[in-house]
């Protein structure tokens, strides 16, 4: 066989179907913040649609960061162990119109949240910038004060729940 016949061959057997599938993996693209300035440190994303699949997960790891909505502009929620995803879990657990309380799962966001208020005649008091900061995310960081008078989500939260299972804290958050 000559040189090229030997290079159309080879050529040919990489552009298969097979051989690409095989070599995509190389060009998967690293996760990274909602901005794309940030790029984390690992691709290992375990994204869970429940309490037993979160629980399944954080007792085989030691260590692991909760990826949120990815609107952070800085390396602080950067890990190279792994992430766990709680987008899934985005209910509405529940409302209390006599308490004036809502639950909800760790996941949702304000995109989701807002609008189901409203039809239920309710609203919160101060909104993220941005439909999709989860409101899980927007009380554990204080994001989105606007003054003294008017502070942040967190500080329209009356509970959470927090269920221990081992090394695991599941939050249910009343706004």
């Amino acid at each position: 066989m000559n040189k090229r016949t030997f290079v159309k061959l080879f050529a040919a057997a990489i552009a298969s179907p097979q051989v690409m599938s095989m070599l995509s993996w190389a060009e998967q693209e690293k996760l990274k913040n909602w901005a794309g300035n940030i790029e984390y440190s690992t691709d290992r994303l375990q994204v869970s649609n429940s309490l037993e699949q979160v629980q399944d997960y954080v007792k085989t790891r030691s260590k692991l960061k909760v990826l949120g909505t990815r609107h952070c502009f800085n390396d602080i929620a950067d890990s190279k162990d792994g992430f766990l995803s709680l987008k899934p879990m985005d209910k509405v657990i529940s409302v209390d119109p006599a308490k004036r309380t809502v639950t909800v799962d760790a996941g949702i966001t304000y995109g989701q949240l807002c609008p189901y208020l409203d039809s239920q005649g309710f609203a919160l008091h101060n909104l993220a910038s941005l439909p999709h900061i989860s409101v899980a995310g927007a009380c554990s960081t204080a994001t989105h004060g606007s003054g003294q008078k008017n502070g942040n989500l967190a500080t329209a939260v009356s509970g959470l729940e927090i269920g221990l299972t081992e090394r695991w804290l599941d939050w249910a958050l009343w706004v």
